[in-house]
């Protein structure tokens, strides 16, 4: 017993002296937490402030950036009183016009004076065999004005009917025979044909179809028969016998005959007329050359004689088919 009472003494007197050392490690502990999460919460502030100042600095040169006037690579083309110009990159270079002697030559065509001697008025088969003084005048055409239009529509490798310019090397003349083309009319078509014929270069080829009720092709040859031809002189000669010996019908009806033009994947067609057309010419010309054809789309360029009725179908031709329009008014 008085072990134990000696025991339980001592245990009684260490008791609070254990007390107290845990109560101070624990008081150090919390201290030590305390103070690492305090320098935690700087650290992350700092931090947050230091992406945000460097966010405000981005933002700022952006928005000064973007007040500016750019300093990366500038064209800028001047023009003096003087018309040189001038192209500025970064730094300014200056491109000065060349010399004349770096120029190559360019090529000039010599109008040729002779005036075309067609005369197909002697031999027509036509009621008004005799020519008008209107007809007279509109068959004086000249070589050198064919040589003009040439040149100022591409260089001179083309053809041109009735002023009206087209580029390549290919051509089919399409030509109204209807009756309502008899007499000046009809004389001053071939005329016009047999000039822009004489105009073709070596190595430029046509071919030449009617339409009225029916297509008659050049020469009278059958669809088997169809070719280009040389724009040599014995074959100018042959065009003008047959355009003389051609008997004008009945209706305006081109249709098939643009459908075999286009067949000759020709560079250009020349249409005229001088009335309405009376078949689906238009409906059959978007199906087969229009801009989303299967093909490439052929340029037609359409030519209007005199006669004001008409107008509307050759002009929506030559618009939806790459070509011009020309109106020729009988007063001119």
């Amino acid at each position: 017993m008085s072990h134990d009472r000696l025991l339980n003494s001592i245990e009684s007197r260490d008791a609070p002296a254990t007390n107290d050392v845990r109560g101070g490690w624990d008081a150090k502990v919390f201290q030590l937490l305390d103070h690492s999460r305090r320098e935690g919460n700087a650290i992350a502030f700092l931090s947050s402030l230091i992406v945000h100042v460097v966010l405000l600095l981005v933002l700022a040169c952006i928005a000064y950036h973007a007040g500016k006037k750019s300093d990366g690579l500038l064209l800028v083309a001047e023009q003096g009183e003087s018309y040189d110009t001038r192209l500025d990159l970064v730094q300014s270079f200056e491109m000065s016009a060349p010399s004349q002697n770096d120029l190559e030559p360019v090529l000039e065509v010599d109008p040729v004076e002779a005036t075309l001697d067609v005369e197909l008025d002697e031999s027509f088969d036509q009621p008004n065999s005799q020519l008008t003084g209107l007809a007279a005048s509109l068959a004086s055409l000249t070589m050198g004005d064919v040589a003009s239009s040439l040149d100022a529509g591409g260089g001179g490798r083309g053809a041109s009917f009735f002023g009206t310019y087209a580029e390549g090397n290919r051509f089919i003349y399409v030509l109204d025979s209807s009756r309502s083309m008899t007499g000046d009319r009809w004389v001053y078509a071939c005329n016009q044909l047999i000039d822009s014929l004489k105009a073709l270069k070596e190595g430029q080829e046509f071919f030449v179809i009617c339409f009225d009720f029916e297509t008659n092709f050049l020469f009278n040859l059958t669809p088997s028969q169809l070719t280009y031809f040389s724009a040599d002189d014995s074959t100018i000669t042959r065009v003008r016998r047959w355009l003389r010996a051609r008997k004008l019908g009945s209706d305006t009806r081109p249709a098939n005959a643009l459908r075999v033009a286009l067949e000759f994947n020709p560079d250009a067609i020349f249409l005229l007329s001088d009335g309405e057309l009376q078949d689906n010419t238009l409906g059959m010309l978007r199906r087969i050359n229009g801009p989303y054809s299967v093909s490439r789309q052929i340029p037609i360029h359409s030519i209007h004689l005199f006669s004001p009725v008409g107008r509307y179908s050759l002009e929506r031709i030559a618009m939806e088919n790459q070509g011009t329009f020309t109106h020729i008014d009988q007063h001119n």
